[in-house]
């Protein structure tokens, strides 16, 4: 099952990303992750590396056993569909840019997507706590 956000959905996500960053223009990059604790390796001891965090953790918070693998995915790279669980589960990890010049970039924030049964339900920021969830 794939997740492919809404127009709305992008919009909320925008939003907060914008919020946590404090500027008004940023770029989201979505990020891929690998668990720390040895676990979710493949057959010939490889890391598993996966956007949603949920398919390389135990923990349901998803971060304390994992580590950022990458961050050079494009907002495009998640918009277009992203895997769930076979329960319509995800958590993505962001990064939040500002653009200062055209070739440089600073990172500002995080923050974090949760969608249950194939709906955005939470949109933390990583020193602004729960920005948005649904009623």
């Amino acid at each position: 099952m794939k997740y492919k956000p809404t127009s709305s959905e992008k919009a909320i996500i925008r939003a907060c990303a914008q919020r946590s960053a404090g500027f008004a223009r940023v770029e989201i990059c979505p990020s891929t992750r690998h668990n720390i604790d040895g676990k979710f390796v493949d057959p010939d001891g490889r890391w598993t590396i996966a956007m949603n965090v949920l398919f390389v953790t135990n923990d349901p918070e998803g971060f304390s056993d994992t580590d950022l693998f990458d961050n050079a995915y494009r907002w495009s790279d998640f918009t277009k569909g992203v895997e769930l669980t076979a329960d319509g589960d995800g958590l993505f990890d962001f990064y939040i840019y500002a653009p200062l010049r055209e070739m440089d970039k600073e990172l500002q924030t995080n923050i974090t997507v949760w969608v249950k049964q194939g709906k955005l339900i939470r949109v933390d920021g990583t020193c602004d706590g729960t920005m948005w969830k649904t009623a």
